[in-house]
């Protein structure tokens, strides 16, 4: 039986590009709707993609023509496939350098929220852009060699099932195509379902946290040196040595451009609030 693909989902980030192509219409369609403002611009393509369907409830994976994934479930196609797909943009950007943080923009202020898994940052940028910030990542950030913008990759929010209090609390409909719960409890929200001025592009950074969810923990904010911030923004560099003196002249420029603060927190609300009073401040 011939293979019929879908035209391919072109996700774009830091400069380079990757395209993703199926047989499935079902993965087709959850990929366009969760990855739709990664494709506003294009740059060379850095790796392509294709999910295939083996059965009714089993896919493989493949990258360049070599085999990722092999019978694997839909849920877990659509994970590990995303995963994938970021690790590709993030280590092959030559243009950009990249690091591990969500990023949102309150009127003409940028603020990165910079941390690795489990610091709290995409609950964070979920819960600020259902309180009027523009969202252009929960993930990573792009910060251009000789610029001083960043850009997102603007997927939909990811929220692990622990987070589920953030869609009950803001969410009034689930049963939309933006809104995919998988079994196993997490969720792919697509920010214009927080607000639907969600969307920005680039920013100018005025604000850089460095978040650490901490259960029953007391509000503590700590102001950070710019020695502080780049000592901390080097720990989240992702391609440091595909960049001219490992990016350290370019993070240390963005170190000293922002007003730096370590956020210790474990009620989102008064996280939020501060992160708001705090960026309109600046």
């Amino acid at each position: 039986m011939k293979t019929v693909l879908i035209s391919g989902q072109l996700i774009h980030f830091a400069g380079g590009t990757v395209r993703i192509r199926s047989d499935h219409p079902g993965i087709s369609k959850t990929l366009e709707i969760h990855f739709k403002h990664c494709s506003t611009e294009n740059g060379p393509i850095v790796a392509n993609y294709l999910v295939t369907a083996v059965n009714d409830t089993d896919f493989t994976v493949s990258v360049d023509g070599s085999d990722l994934f092999s019978k694997i479930n839909y849920d877990k196609a659509l994970w590990l496939l995303m995963q994938d797909v970021i690790t590709s943009l993030n280590g092959l950007s030559t243009t950009d350098l990249v690091f591990h943080a969500a990023a949102l923009a309150l009127a003409n202020s940028g603020v990165i929220l910079c941390g690795q898994s489990g610091s709290g940052k995409s609950s964070l940028a979920a819960w600020l852009t259902a309180s009027g910030f523009q969202y252009l990542t929960d993930e990573v950030i792009a910060l251009p060699i000789d610029g001083d913008e960043i850009s997102g990759l603007c997927r939909s929010i990811v929220l692990k099932r622990g987070s589920a209090f953030i869609w009950q609390h803001w969410l009034q409909k689930k049963d939309v195509d933006g809104f995919l719960q998988f079994n196993e409890g997490s969720a792919w929200i697509e920010p214009a379902l927080f607000n639907t001025e969600a969307i920005r592009a680039a920013a100018k950074p005025r604000v850089l946290i460095f978040p650490r969810y901490l259960p029953e923990a007391e509000l503590h904010v700590e102001p950070l040196t710019p020695a502080d911030a780049l000592f901390r923004l080097l720990q989240c560099l992702v391609n440091a040595r595909n960049i001219p003196d490992h990016g350290m002249s370019a993070t240390t420029r963005l170190a000293r451009q922002v007003t730096a603060f370590s956020l210790t927190y474990s009620n989102i609300e008064s996280a939020a609030e501060w992160i708001k009073q705090t960026t309109l401040a600046g």
